[in-house]
């Protein structure tokens, strides 16, 4: 007999779900001593297995462990570089000088250096001495004369380069414009040289230009720009003189690494260097881009991918194909991946400290611990100077089975994926499955400043200030700023009886160096805001104030030739943050793989001191 249902019309509960949660056994302390999370202190030999019960190493996996992994790569090597932002000139990438080189070198302004002037002009006065020609020694130094110390010497030469400028002005020849009247064939024609001197002069000059390392001049030819083959020589005159013989030599690898004359990396406003290499494969052209490059050890995490962008870069590829066997991811020293193997007591997890800010300590330890049997290394040779792309990967397990890996996809959402090592995409997507090996040099040695220019707030006076710590001098020394330029004052006048003892100062002075950088609108954006250099205006008695010219090349002095003022330099205001910033120019030295030495000047953006004051004061009231 069955018991009726009573209620068959009536509805069924509604179904509740549930939430299902597994919890993972991880070794964790929150206290700074980790020793006693390490020590796995045991009570009896049942108690060692129901730890090996617990942590499950009586339950197998079916899963194996990676034995052999084959490998297909591609690297398509870097043809092109594209000097400055997009829109900028685009060259064929030399292969014989590290891409810092490339991109960092400027205009080193050699040959109006008079330090080298006067050293190479003493050793043609010593040739003309050892040849028997000293009869013509006062002339050339007549004729090619090395200027004496300029008339405004506190403001344009430091007391060192205007005692050089004194003792070698009249007693050595201007060396670069004797070279360059060579080149241009007037020397020593320019010079009234005795017949029976003729012979000596000459071999005397044959001399100097063998102690420069100058060649012969190609026959057949008249182009003198083989003699431009020299650090003294290699950049044109002010202006780019239509005299100048050509510059620079083709097929020649000068002591200085200098920019070609149209190459303009460095953007002045944003002091930062922008470029892009390029590189064309198999899967077409790949572009980096580096928009916002400080000038300080360029690396791979510099450039970004930028798939709208084309150099029209030929093609330089590389496929390779290897097999080899993965190896554990592992530093010396860290522990066997089973937890109750024997091991050699390397290293003391127990005795490392960890607050709970130190992540890194942490984390290094949970790797060790944790995490130390999931990841595997499969070592490739990829060429300096080249992107890389994985084509395929396959990996075969202690089992025989063999998996194809598939590159990392993009996450989902907000989140980026998995991207160690992948150049940003330049678009904001996700990183680009490449890996990136710029030909950058593993270390440089870099010279004291030769120009420092320090960026910073001064909240008092409510301005931003460019200070010129350190110039380069006449002579390619670098100069003192702070401790050569006074302050710019008023002439002092004559005292007049009755003066109260009171004196007003409509605004106090600050020193020359200091330059303001006023806020003004963008042009074509009302809410923008740019720092505008602004000279100090130098006052007078009985005359208009005359403005202070620096000599910074950061800040770029440069006189327009149409109106004859300095050019307009503008500063995103967000560049001049309240820590400031420094800008250097220094020389930097690098060994390239093929033995080679590279030298060249570079700049450096780099964080400043924070605010200071300038003591500039408006409507004072103080004491005659």
């Amino acid at each position: 007999m069955t018991v009726p249902d009573l209620l068959p019309d009536a509805e069924k509960p509604p179904h509740v779900p549930s939430i299902t949660t597994w919890s993972r056994l991880e070794p964790r302390t929150r206290a700074e001593d980790l020793s006693p999370a390490l020590e796995a202190r045991t009570a009896d030999p049942l108690w060692f297995l129901a730890r090996q019960w617990q942590l499950g190493e009586f339950q197998g996996e079916d899963a194996g462990s990676p034995v052999l992994a084959r490998l297909d790569v591609e690297s398509a090597r870097f043809t092109e570089v594209r000097y400055g932002p997009a829109g900028g000139p685009a060259a064929p990438m030399p292969a014989a000088r590290p891409l810092e080189a490339v991109v960092e070198a400027e205009d080193t302004g050699g040959a109006h250096d008079l330090r080298w002037a006067a050293e190479i002009g003493q050793e043609l006065l010593r040739l003309l001495s050892e040849h028997g020609a000293g009869a013509v020694r006062a002339a050339v130094v007549a004729r090619y004369p090395i200027p004496g110390p300029p008339a405004d010497g506190p403001s344009a030469a430091d007391e060192t380069t205007a005692g050089y400028l004194r003792i070698m002005a009249g007693r050595a020849p201007h060396g670069t414009d004797v070279l360059r009247d060579y080149a241009k064939g007037a020397f020593p024609g320019s010079v009234n040289v005795p017949a029976e001197l003729t012979a000596s002069v000459t071999a005397a000059v044959t001399g100097w230009l063998d102690w420069l390392q100058v060649g012969e001049r190609p026959s057949g030819t008249s182009d003198p720009g083989h003699l431009m083959r020299l650090p003294g020589v290699l950049a044109p005159a002010p202006g780019g003189a239509a005299q100048d013989p050509p510059w620079p030599p083709d097929g020649f690898l000068p002591l200085v690494d200098t920019p070609g004359p149209d190459v303009r990396t460095w953007q002045r406003e944003r002091m930062e260097y922008a470029f892009a290499v390029a590189a064309t494969g198999s899967g077409g052209e790949t572009v980096l881009t580096a928009p916002e490059y400080g000038g300080d050890r360029l690396d791979w995490y510099h450039l970004d991918h930028d798939p709208d962008a084309s150099l029209h870069a030929p093609s330089d590829t590389e496929r390779r194909t290897r097999v080899v066997v993965p190896t554990r991811a592992a530093y010396p020293g860290m522990p066997a991946t089973r937890f109750w193997e024997m091991e050699d007591a390397d290293v003391n997890l127990g005795r490392i400290g960890a607050g709970p800010t130190d992540l890194a300590r942490m984390v290094l330890v949970e790797y060790a611990t944790v995490y130390g049997n999931d990841h595997f290394v499969i070592p490739v040779d990829v060429p300096s100077g080249s992107v890389t792309r994985i084509r395929s990967l396959v990996v075969t397990d202690s089992f025989g089975v063999r998996t194809l890996v598939p590159a990392t996809g993009p996450g989902g959402g907000t989140s980026q994926g998995w991207g160690l090592f992948r150049p940003a995409s330049a678009r904001g997507e996700s990183p680009s499955p490449l890996l990136v090996l710029p030909p950058t040099t593993s270390s440089t040695l870099s010279s004291a400043p030769v120009e420092e220019v320090r960026f910073l707030r001064d909240e008092t006076a409510n301005l931003a200030w460019a200070v010129e710590r350190t110039v380069t001098g006449a002579t390619g020394e670098p100069i003192d700023r702070d401790g050569q330029v006074p302050r710019a004052r008023v002439p002092a006048r004559a005292d007049v009886p009755g003066l109260p003892e009171l004196t007003y100062t409509f605004a106090t002075t600050v020193p020359e160096n200091w330059v303001p950088l006023v806020p003004t609108p963008e042009d074509g954006r009302p809410d923008g805001v740019r720092l505008r250099r602004v000279p100090l205006q130098q006052p007078t008695r009985g005359g208009a104030p005359v403005p202070i010219i620096g000599h910074s090349r950061v800040l770029d002095w440069t006189l327009a030739p149409d109106t004859g003022r300095v050019v307009r330099l503008a500063v995103p205001e967000e560049e001049v943050g309240r820590a400031g910033l420094r800008v250097v120019r220094e020389w930097r030295l690098a060994r390239w793989t093929d033995g080679s030495v590279h030298l060249w000047l570079a700049r450096a953006k780099r964080t400043g001191g924070g605010t200071a004051s300038s003591g500039l004061r408006y409507d004072a009231v103080a004491p005659r």
